[in-house]
């Protein structure tokens, strides 16, 4: 009888080991298979980059206008209507813009918390960044100034842009009030760094991004 509660005792231990382990391998698993979008988009290689592709990166905290000013620069996508919200993006979008030059690569990756862990990761094959953040919303944007710094910090030589998006909602920041409120007079004078106003027309469609077509261009 001793043994067999010996033999009793030890397959428990066994099976609960052995659930404790399939439970730690399907929860790491599953977590990377929601939060991590290297599983689903590969960066561009070195021979794609040399055929003329690039690739922006555009970042930004959740509920910024990522999506909305992605589909403005890339002609053909639909804008998001007044009046109607783009669905938080979960994982990534990716669009294309081809130019004359080159092929634009646009890689939007979701700005919520469990997600802005990853964008560093996406710099190193980064042409340019794009950080797009709410103009209106005055309270996240200590928290806008800390995640695009970290970014800054991490490629120190990458070019950026910034849009300073629904200028047209009530109580926004203009551009030399971001400007103040990002500390971007810290940053070195010698690095290629612009800060630009954007917002939605009667439509719904982003305003005057021609111009910021334009500037990526010139910096690819």
């Amino acid at each position: 009888m001793v043994l067999l509660r010996h033999i009793s005792i030890a397959l428990t231990a066994a099976v609960a080991a052995l659930g404790s382990a399939l439970f730690i391998a399907l929860n790491y698993f599953y977590r990377r298979r929601i939060w991590s979008p290297q599983a689903e988009y590969r960066t561009i290689t070195e021979e794609e980059e040399e055929r003329g592709r690039r690739q922006v990166l555009v970042l930004g905290l959740d509920g910024a206008g990522k999506s909305s000013m992605l589909r403005g620069l890339t002609p053909g996508e639909p804008a998001a209507k007044r009046g109607g919200r783009c669905r938080p993006t979960r994982g990534f979008n990716f669009m294309s813009l081809n130019a004359p030059a080159c092929q634009l690569d646009f890689l939007e990756i979701g700005g919520g918390e469990d997600l802005r862990r990853y964008w560093s990761e996406y710099l190193r094959r980064t042409h340019v960044l794009v950080y797009v953040l709410d103009s209106a919303d005055r309270g996240r944007l200590p928290l806008a100034k800390a995640e695009l710094h970290r970014l800054l910090r991490a490629e120190p030589h990458l070019p950026a842009v910034i849009l300073g998006n629904k200028q047209d909602q009530p109580g926004a920041a203009g551009v030399s009030e971001l400007r103040e409120a990002l500390s971007l007079g810290s940053l070195s004078p010698d690095r290629k760094l612009f800060l630009l106003a954007a917002q939605l027309d009667s439509d719904g469609g982003p305003r005057n991004l021609d111009a910021v077509q334009d500037l990526l261009l010139q910096l690819v």
